[in-house]
């Protein structure tokens, strides 16, 4: 038998959760921005995290968080599922492409053929679509990031494809994955768009204000403004890394940063500051537009790190440690000043709607 799902329409994005989530937003009829997706899921943040075989950055929420505030905010029902039984997860998602459902689902990177991955580069918080099937070829029908529109980088080169053909085998070993970070554990989600409500401008301020509180007063000294901070200097500890770990470190952050590992640029400093700008539209409100572009010109700054990431990945000389870490120094700045006049706003905003 096969099924392809035949008004869903493959369209490719900046960052993997996003484009997946307005994939499936567009087919149920709600045209949202992957940046508006965004913004209205809280995602901007930032994380150092120490991981074996190399130290990583993040500048977006954890898996799931994203999905879950933007469900909250939008009366949208979505329910993440998982089973341990493999045949259960294959049939169920038969089932809801024969029920003209896409399948939003957890995968680990390099077991996805077509993105040429190190098998040992696991990342099993990688969303994709899924949206048909055939079993002659034994196949799933699968929409990720790439497209005609939008091309992105692999190891083995450019990739721009409006969907992909992957094996019932590869798809089962890439959802029940259980490898860290983030395992995918065959997770996926519903959604249930019977409440949605659309956006409105205390919910546009709630979420800027939320993203405000949560980089300017983190929980941990690894996240937010603090962990901006601790990156500046522990990054001068790589120089104890050997010249195979300095490059893997250069490597895993250039990915970490730029839009070539799904960021959609300036680790999704870019994508925030045109969510403020779209924002700003719906508020009416200017001095949110200039921030927005402020954040735009950061974005810039990020991924001028994300260069000199890839500088390390290549030569792996410690060398250029103390500059990127006086560079991070001076964002971290930045961000703080950028993000306390935003909070400042959505302050006055949020008064005079009462």
């Amino acid at each position: 038998m096969k099924k392809i799902i035949e008004n869903f329409q493959p369209l490719g994005g900046k960052h993997c959760i996003t484009s997946s989530l307005r994939q499936i937003f567009n087919f149920y009829g709600y045209s949202l921005s992957e940046e508006m997706l965004f913004g209205i899921g809280e995602g901007l943040d930032f994380t150092y995290i120490n991981l074996a075989h190399s130290p990583m950055v993040s500048g977006r929420s954890k898996v799931l968080e994203l999905e879950n505030v933007l469900s909250n905010h939008l009366g949208i029902e979505i329910k993440c599922k998982k089973s341990k039984d493999n045949d259960k997860i294959f049939a169920i998602t038969k089932r809801m492409i024969d029920k003209n459902q896409p399948v939003f689902v957890y995968v680990d990177m390099p077991y996805l053929p077509y993105l040429s991955m190190d098998i040992n580069s696991h990342f099993g918080g990688h969303a994709i679509v899924l949206f048909g099937y055939d079993d002659e070829q034994g196949v799933f029908y699968v929409s990720d990031r790439d497209h005609a529109t939008h091309p992105i980088r692999t190891p083995k080169g450019m990739i721009a494809d409006n969907y992909h053909l992957v094996s019932y085998e590869q798809m089962k070993t890439a959802r029940a994955s259980s490898s860290r970070p983030f395992p995918a554990n065959n997770k996926y989600l519903t959604f249930d768009f019977t409440n949605f409500h659309g956006i409105n401008k205390i919910c546009l301020l709630s979420a800027i204000t939320a993203v405000c509180n949560k980089m300017l007063n983190p929980a941990a000294k690894l996240k937010g403004i603090y962990g901006i901070d601790k990156f500046s200097k522990e990054i001068l500890k790589w120089t104890s890394f050997d010249n195979t770990k300095m490059r893997v470190a250069g490597i895993t952050n250039y990915f970490q940063i730029s839009a070539d590992g799904g960021t959609g640029g300036g680790i999704f400093r870019k994508m925030y500051g045109n969510f403020l700008i779209e924002a700003a539209e719906l508020l009416d409100y200017s001095r949110i537009r200039v921030i927005g572009r402020q954040f735009l010109t950061l974005s810039d700054h990020w991924d001028n790190i994300a260069d000199d990431m890839w500088k390390l990945s290549q030569s792996g000389q410690s060398e250029l440690l103390n500059q990127i870490s006086k560079k991070i120094i001076g964002l971290h700045d930045t961000e703080f000043e950028l993000l306390s006049k935003l909070a400042q706003e959505c302050a006055i905003g949020l008064l005079e709607l009462q």
